[in-house]
């Protein structure tokens, strides 16, 4: 079993003055792909912001140019101001996204509503002798079940009982633990890259955040 775990966050633009597709974006994927691309660049990134897949708003980290992720930095700032309006001392939180659960070469299950990077350790709980296993990336979450060489994913009684965003073709998955370890183990040092990216447009554009790779990868709580 071929296990991965791609590292994604979510940005979703709108712009008024761009006719919406009259569907959700499962059932009209071209158009929902045609209007991301173009409130994209209407807000400013580049031709080469590029969903993970089709009508998504989903981007792989490892694929973000540092002009676009300056964009991204900026937002986050922005949309974490609290009454206060304190600027960078208010950023405190992981970025949205989380982790699209790949098997064999198909994507699989997606983040979910308040899915965060921070959430990679709920997955390394999965896999850890020591862990709870209350597996939680949003909402809804799989009910899991840890056996000794494997973790069964149970749609059917996720906390809580709501829809998944993105459907979940069968009802139960099941994953070989080692497999996902090395997933893990993998994306792990993804994210490693992404600190430092983040840490030199930090640097280069003297933004003065302190710590602003654990900050928007792990939230102010790591």
């Amino acid at each position: 079993m071929k296990i991965e775990l791609i590292p994604v966050i979510e940005v979703s633009n709108y712009d008024e003055d761009l006719e919406m597709p009259s569907g959700s974006s499962l059932e009209f994927p071209d158009e929902w792909e045609n209007y991301n691309i173009s409130a994209n660049l209407k807000t400013g990134f580049s031709e080469s912001f590029k969903a993970y897949f089709k009508s998504s708003s989903f981007y792989r980290i490892s694929e973000i140019s540092d002009a676009d992720l300056l964009k991204i930095i900026y937002r986050e700032i922005e949309i974490q101001q609290t009454e206060e309006n304190r600027g960078i001392d208010d950023l405190v939180c992981s970025m949205d996204g989380g982790y699209i659960l790949k098997i064999n070469d198909v994507d699989t299950y997606f983040p979910q509503c308040c899915g965060r990077l921070k959430h990679i350790t709920e997955w390394e709980d999965l896999v850890s002798d020591e862990g709870n296993h209350c597996f939680y990336t949003g909402h809804p979450s799989p009910k899991v079940k840890i056996q000794e060489h494997k973790i069964i994913f149970d749609f059917l009684h996720s906390m809580p009982q709501e829809s998944y965003a993105y459907p979940v073709s069968e009802d139960q998955i099941e994953v070989d633990k080692e497999s996902l370890r090395t997933a893990i183990e993998n994306v792990k040092k993804e994210l490693e890259h992404f600190a430092e990216q983040l840490i030199r447009i930090n640097k280069k554009e003297n933004l003065n955040i302190p710590e602003i790779d654990k900050i928007l990868i792990y939230g102010i709580d790591y």
